[in-house]
């Protein structure tokens, strides 16, 4: 008399199923590796943007009147500075976070704020990548010695200029899969010296 086997026993040597399983288990490793590939292409492209947009604002902003309105309409002779002479250092940082600009380097009056400068190069930026926002970017501005005191057809100086974009954020879908948060992009700059400062 044949015992038939059992139902477990039966089950455990059934390999009907052995091949979706294992497919099931590589589909899941294929499709996250598939992903990762994409984000790191989308982690490209948000980088590059985010530097084509810095590039494209300081080429625009040293062709644009300078946005501290006391560095732009700075004169040297009523300083008590000769025509031709050299400008004291200064720096100025401009934001677009309450539309300030503070002075980093040297002393003088309020510094001021021109907000239609701003707003261009923030357009600028923002044409490249749209996630920007006025208080992403900040705008430098630093005397370095170019400039003229008395030129009648430009400021008296001509510093160079920083734009720079920061607290840009990036999700990867593939490790959102795992719980990974979002994470900050690091700060991007580009300097360009003062052309013909408007």
């Amino acid at each position: 008399m044949t015992r038939r086997p059992s139902l477990l026993a039966r089950l455990a040597r059934d390999e009907s199923a052995a091949t979706a399983t294992e497919f099931g288990l590589v589909c899941f490793a294929f499709i996250v590796m598939l992903l990762a590939v994409i984000d790191m292409g989308r982690l490209g492209w948000t980088i590059n943007t985010a530097k084509t947009a810095t590039r494209e604002g300081a080429r625009l902003a040293v062709v644009s009147p300078i946005v501290s309105s006391y560095m732009a309409s700075y004169d040297g002779i009523s300083q008590g500075i000769p025509g031709g002479g050299s400008v004291p250092d200064m720096a100025f940082s401009c934001t677009g976070s309450n539309s300030t600009c503070t002075q980093t380097q040297g002393s003088g009056g309020s510094p001021g704020f021109d907000n239609t400068t701003f707003t261009a190069v923030l357009n600028k930026m923002q044409a490249y990548q749209p996630d920007i926002t006025a208080a992403d970017v900040t705008i430098a501005y630093r005397h370095v010695g170019i400039g003229k005191v008395g030129n009648p057809y430009a400021p008296d100086m001509e510093p160079l200029v920083s734009v720079s974009v920061a607290n840009l954020t990036f999700q990867s879908v593939a490790l959102q899969i795992f719980g990974v948060a979002p994470f900050n992009l690091p700060t991007m700059t580009s300097t360009l010296s003062g052309e013909s400062l408007s």
